[in-house]
């Protein structure tokens, strides 16, 4: 009898034990769930920031590159006055 009486105590012991595990492995899933969720939605706002980054980098090189070539412009002209007047 006591050997029984062990027995339905350690069945309720793993039972026990089972259904915490199996708890804490639906909590910690639960949460990692929710960090992929909050990182998705960080990584689409990083996205879009680089984008817009990426378009004003692309505007900047464009209008540098005018700007270049205005500049040469201007010092070939200088250059040929200078070589008109001497």
């Amino acid at each position: 009898m006591a050997v029984k009486r062990q027995n339905d105590w350690a069945s309720a012991a793993i039972v026990l034990t089972l259904v915490g595990q199996g708890a804490a492995i639906v909590w910690a899933v639960s949460g990692m769930v929710k960090d992929i969720e909050a990182n998705t939605i960080d990584v689409q706002k990083i996205s879009s920031r680089m984008s817009q980054i990426e378009d004003t980098a692309h505007s900047q090189a464009v209008t540098m590159a005018r700007i270049d070539a205005n500049l040469e412009a201007i010092r070939d002209a200088i250059d040929l006055m200078v070589a008109a007047k001497y």
